[in-house]
C-alpha cells in the first residue's frame, strides 16, 4: 500500500508539476491574444481551435491511451514493439488522411462549427484552422510515444512536452503576434507541436522503445479491436459533441461570447488537467494491471478520489469567492466579456470537484475492459447539459445573459456525469466484492 501511494504520490506530483506551468502558460496564451486583438479576432481564435480538435480529442488526444494501455501492460516485450509499431504508423496514416482531409475542408467545416459568425470571420477561421490541423496531426503521433511512456510509467517527456508546446504559442504571439496577426497562433502550433513529437521520440528510444514496420500486430492484442475502440470514441465523441455544440451556440451570441466561455471554461475547469487527469492518468496503469484484483483497484481509487478532493475542493472555494478580481487580474477582462466569463466560470468551478472525479471513475471501468457504462453515462449526462445549453441560450435567456444557459449546462454536465458514474461504480463493485 505505502509503494501504491508512493508510486501515485511521484507520477501525480510530476504530471500535474507539468499542468499547472502549462496552464499558467495557457493563462498566459489568452492573455496575450486578449491584449493583442479584438474581440471578434480573439472570438475566432478559440473557434478555429475548436474544429481540429475535435477529431484529435475525439479519434486521438482523449482515446488513444485508454485504448492502447490495458493491451499493452499484458504484452511481452517483442509483442509490445509490434503492437507499439502498429498503432503508430495505422495514426499516421488514418489520422493522416483524416488531417488531411480537414484541411481540404476547412470552408465547409467552419459552415458547420461556426454557423452564426459573419462570411469575414468565418474565412479566416478556415485559413488557421488548416495551420492547426496540421499541428494535431504531429500531436497525434506524439500521443503514441506517450502512451507507451505511460504504461511503461516513464512521466518525465509526458510533463515536459506540453511546456514546449505551449511555450511556443505564448513566444510566437509576444514576440511575432504584430507582425503575423493571429496567423501566429497557426505558425506557432505548428512549431510547438513539432518539439512536443520531438521530445516523446527522443525520451521514448533513450528508455529503449523501438519502432519497427508492423500493421496490427499481434494478432492477439488487435482481437476484436473494432468493436472496442469504437465504443470508447463513442463514449468521447459525447463530450466533443458537447463542446462543439457549446461553441456553436455562443457564435450566435454577442461578441465576446466565445471568448467568454472559452477562457471561462479553460479557468473554471484549471485543475481538470493538473489534478482530475494527472491522478487519473497515473493511476490508469495500476488499474488495468489489477483488473482481476478488485480489492487493490479499490485501493487505487480511495487513493485517487483523496487528492483530488483535498485539491479541488478549496480552489473551488476561492475561485467562487472571487472570480471577478481572478479574471481581472489574469487576462485583463473588462466591460461585458467581463460579466460573461464570470458567470461562466462562477457555474464551472463551483463543480470542478465533481469534474475532477469523472477522469478517474471513467479508467475504473475502461480498466476492467468495461466500455459500456461510461458510454451510456456520458452520453446521457451531456445530452441532457447541451440540451439545456441550447434551450436557455437561444430560447429563454435575453441575449444579454444568454451566457448563462452555456454556464449551466457546464455545472449540469459535472454534476449529473459524477453523480451516474458513483452510482454505477456503488453498484458494479458489490457483485465483487
Amino acid at each position: 500500500m505505502n509503494r501504491l501511494k508512493s508510486y501515485l504520490f511521484r507520477g501525480g506530483v510530476l504530471l500535474g508539476g507539468s499542468a499547472i506551468l502549462a496552464k499558467l502558460l495557457g493563462f498566459l496564451r489568452d492573455r496575450l491574444l486578449v491584449s493583442s486583438f479584438d474581440s471578434s479576432q480573439v472570438d475566432l481564435v478559440f473557434a478555429a481551435f475548436r474544429i481540429p480538435d475535435f477529431f484529435f480529442y475525439l479519434f486521438v488526444g482523449a482515446t488513444l491511451s485508454v485504448i492502447l494501455i490495458p493491451q499493452l501492460v499484458e504484452l511481452k516485450k517483442d509483442e509490445k514493439v509490434q503492437y507499439v509499431s502498429s498503432f503508430l504508423w495505422g495514426v499516421f496514416v488514418l489520422f493522416g488522411a483524416l488531417s488531411l482531409i480537414g484541411i481540404f475542408t476547412t470552408p465547409y467545416l467552419v459552415e458547420i462549427f461556426t454557423t452564426g459568425f459573419d462570411s469575414s470571420l468565418k474565412l479566416q477561421i478556415a485559413t488557421l484552422s488548416k495551420y492547426l490541423f496540421g499541428s494535431v496531426f504531429l500531436l497525434a503521433l506524439s500521443g503514441v510515444f506517450a502512451a507507451y511512456l505511460q504504461a511503461s510509467h516513464r512521466f518525465v517527456s509526458l510533463a515536459v512536452a506540453p511546456l514546449f508546446y505551449m511555450g511556443s504559442l505564448c513566444l510566437g504571439l509576444f514576440l511575432l503576434g504584430d507582425r503575423f496577426g493571429i496567423l501566429i497562433v497557426g505558425y506557432s502550433a505548428i512549431i510547438g507541436a513539432s518539439l512536443h513529437l520531438l521530445i516523446n521520440i527522443l525520451y521514448f528510444y533513450i528508455s529503449g522503445g523501438h519502432i519497427g514496420f508492423f500493421w496490427k500486430k499481434p494478432q492477439k492484442a488487435w482481437k476484436n479491436f473494432q468493436g472496442d475502440f469504437w465504443r470508447r470514441v463513442f463514449n468521447n465523441s459525447a463530450f466533443q459533441i458537447n463542446q462543439s455544440v457549446d461553441i456553436w451556440i455562443a457564435s450566435f451570441l454577442i461578441a465576446g461570447a466565445v471568448t467568454a466561455f472559452s477562457i471561462g471554461t479553460t479557468f473554471g475547469h484549471a485543475l481538470l488537467s493538473i489534478v482530475g487527469f494527472s491522478v487519473a492518468n497515473t493511476a490508469f496503469p495500476k488499474l488495468a494491471k489489477a483488473k482481476n484484483n478488485i480489492i487493490k483497484q479499490q485501493e487505487i481509487l480511495k487513493s485517487s478520489i483523496k487528492w483530488i478532493m483535498f485539491w479541488t475542493i478549496p480552489f473551488a472555494i476561492i475561485g467562487a469567492f472571487s472570480a471577478k478580481f481572478l479574471l481581472i487580474t489574469l487576462f485583463g477582462l473588462d466591460g461585458h466579456t467581463l460579466y460573461m466569463t464570470q458567470k461562466v466560470f462562477f457555474w464551472t468551478v463551483i463543480s470542478l470537484p465533481a469534474a475532477c472525479l469523472i477522469p478517474i471513475f471513467s479508467r475504473f471501468f475502461l480498466a476492467n475492459d468495461d466500455t459500456h457504462t461510461p458510454l451510456y453515462i456520458n452520453v446521457f449526462s451531456l445530452f441532457i447539459a447541451t440540451s439545456l445549453a441550447l434551450i436557455l441560450a437561444l430560447k429563454i435567456l435575453p441575449p444579454e445573459k444568454a451566457i448563462l444557459g452555456l454556464a449551466y449546462g457546464n455545472f449540469t454536465a459535472n454534476i449529473l456525469s459524477a453523480g451516474l458514474f458513483y452510482y454505477a461504480f456503488k453498484k458494479w463493485k458489490k457483485p465483487l466484492s
